[in-house]
């Protein structure tokens, strides 16, 4: 039993470990207070490019997934699933073709048009039309020219 203690007040006693706690809780308040803020000013932004434009922005949309791939390095050092710090300590993640394409639907691409048009109806051919019959209309006969 005091070996198990000795273990656990040595562990307390390497600076290794606090130095992780504390860029943990950094990059915990920077995930929370920096990165949540940007994160609803980029959705804004490409909701009002969509409005606009009818096309998501193709920076933003880049930006987005460069975004989500830091948010995942931070959440992996802080559950310590790796021991690599993020940026700025790491490279900020670049995007890659494909590389994000997580879901089984299509991926919107760059040059995509969100909003669709209206398309005209089309007429049904089989449709009923209702036919009224014409007006009689008294027609004056003009006097013949001798």
């Amino acid at each position: 039993m005091p070996d198990e203690l000795n273990e656990i007040v040595d562990n307390l006693r390497k600076p290794a470990v606090w130095i992780r706690i504390v860029f943990m809780v950094a990059f915990a308040v920077v995930l929370y207070l920096i990165i949540a803020p940007v994160i609803l000013v980029v959705i804004t932004a490409q909701i009002f490019f969509v409005f606009i434009t009818g096309y998501p922005n193709s920076n933003l949309r880049d930006f987005s997934i460069a975004l989500v791939e830091y948010i995942f390095q931070i959440l992996k050092f802080l559950i310590y699933a790796t021991d690599n710090k993020p940026f700025p300590f790491s490279n900020f993640p670049s995007v890659q073709d494909d590389k994000f394409n997580i879901s089984n639907e299509p991926e919107i691409k760059k040059d995509t048009k969100v909003m669709a048009e209206e398309e005209p109806e089309e007429k049904d051919e089989d449709a009923e039309v209702e036919i009224k019959p014409a007006k009689k209309t008294a027609v004056k006969k003009r006097p013949k020219k001798k």
